[in-house]
């Protein structure tokens, strides 16, 4: 059945409330309000559609939790120019985090069930690196040369064809610098940043990421930081956002299909609402996108980049301490391990940067896929369970807050885009093309920025290709 039948037959059971406007935006994450804002400062009227019963997205504070984590969008830097200039628009306060970031790379790690101090390490046996750089901890070598010894010339070369022998795996790219496979596995596989492993992403993503992580040095913040996030988390921003539209986002409207009759186009919901708008601006990510009933459908490699293009799978377990048990047991509260814990992080949101508000573990890799075989509750007690077994210390000691799987989120299916060897030539510049009257932005459209602030690129890119077309 196509989509317009299925709604006549909808029509004579579900009440439909039905709006009309000028632009219909799917999605009131960062790009998505980014480009309402734009589009209603030039006139138009927008309706922007939901499916969280909140804005924001794969932006996430748990305001709960002392010092507001996040779950998503954890921090952003002074050189995020668009970003910046969103949160003094609309008074969004500053936490400026560069203390705690110097105390975010002091970890303790954890190998194979065992403890390993800091000291010990450049002669341990587990230790695989080469003989000049045994001294650095696993977390820091590859992202440090990488860092360091970066081929894109600007972030956005990483789309370059001039570049696109570097579209291979990170196993292969790394390997081919030297790099053995057993400081592959350690270093990265361990903790991957993106994707599940380092034969199942490209190297031109965590190269791009890498070299967009260089151009942020040097810029400062209001007050001098270099790091920050929102006061009371970083979902103040999209809200802050939604505020200033001139209509409320409309929340819990699960887009099930877009039909775009050639003149008009139709956006229907879950919940039966039916939209009709001149154009539609859709930020799903991928993962969502390859289920929508789309009329007509995606055609040829944007069809295909919609169906093979993932988002990154992702656990958070925050906890709050009862009591300080790093200080019985002499050792940083931050954790790097093999195991399900993954990495601890102390977050450090208090009056001091030596106060700790909570600790958040993050899962990723092929442990996090087999925690999201699990219910949240029993995948969060395994986590705790790895706590308390590497640091007996911990025993007891830790409560349980929230638990975010980003791919078992109906929502996200994932968090931020993971580009496959083979698919950033491939994929990553059509991805945002427009499709009759449906144009499409979120940060896997972005081709120069990353994060929030590719995000925000997006949506700006989106919001200038429908004025020209309006």
């Amino acid at each position: 059945m196509g989509i317009g039948a299925a709604a006549a037959v909808l029509a004579g059971c579900v009440r439909q409330p039905t709006t009309d406007s000028d632009v219909i935006v799917i999605g009131a994450g960062l790009s998505g309000l980014q480009a309402a804002r734009l589009l209603e400062s030039e006139g138009l009227s927008v309706t922007v559609l939901e499916s969280r019963n909140r804005v924001g997205g794969r932006i996430l504070s748990y305001r709960h939790i002392p010092g507001s984590p996040e779950a998503g969008g954890t921090s952003f830097g002074a050189g995020y120019a668009r970003l910046m200039q969103v949160i003094q628009e609309l008074g969004v306060g500053l936490v400026n985090l560069d203390a705690m970031v110097e105390l975010f790379g002091v970890r303790t790690l954890a190998l194979h069930g065992e403890i390993i101090p800091t000291e010990e390490w450049p002669t341990h046996e587990l230790n695989p690196l080469p003989e000049q750089a045994r001294q650095f901890p696993p977390w820091a070598y590859l992202n440090f040369k990488m860092f360091t010894n970066n081929p894109y010339p600007s972030p956005p070369d990483w789309v370059s064809p001039e570049f696109a022998h570097l579209d291979v795996s990170l196993r292969e790219y790394l390997t081919g610098q030297g790099e053995t496979d057993a400081t592959v596995n350690l270093c990265y596989n361990n903790n991957p940043g993106w994707g599940n492993n380092a034969d199942e992403v490209s190297a031109a993503l965590v190269l791009f990421a890498m070299r967009f992580a260089a151009a942020q040095q040097g810029f400062t913040g209001p007050d001098g930081g270099s790091a920050y996030t929102a006061v009371n988390g970083n979902q103040s921003i999209p809200e802050a956002m939604a505020a200033s539209l001139n209509s409320e986002v409309l929340l819990e409207r699960r887009v099930t299909g877009i039909s775009d009759t050639g003149s008009r186009v139709e956006v229907h919901c879950e919940d039966g609402s039916l939209h009709h708008a001149g154009r539609v601006v859709c930020s799903l990510p991928c993962s969502l996108l390859r289920h929508l009933n789309l009329e007509p459908g995606l055609e040829g490699l944007q069809a295909e980049a919609a169906r093979n293009v993932d988002s990154q799978i992702l656990n958070q377990l925050h906890m709050i301490a009862k009591r300080p048990f790093w200080e019985d047991d002499g050792l940083s509260p931050n954790m790097w391990t093999d195991s399900l814990a993954g990495m601890v992080v102390g977050e450090r949101k208090g009056d001091t940067p030596e106060e700790v508000t909570s600790l958040t573990s993050w899962t990723r890799g092929a442990l996090a896929v087999e925690q999201d075989q699990l219910s949240d509750e029993e995948a969060a007690a395994r986590i705790v369970a790895d706590i308390e077994r590497l640091r007996p210390a911990a025993k007891g000691q830790l409560e349980v807050m929230a638990y975010q799987s980003w791919f078992n989120d109906p929502d996200s299916a994932g968090d931020w885009a993971v580009w496959k060897p083979g698919q950033v030539m491939k994929y990553a510049p059509e991805v945002g093309k427009q499709h009759g009257r449906v144009h499409f932005c979120g940060e896997h459209t972005a081709v120069a920025n990353r994060g929030m602030e590719g995000a925000l690129e997006s949506g700006d890119r989106v919001a200038f290709e429908v004025l020209d077309l309006i």
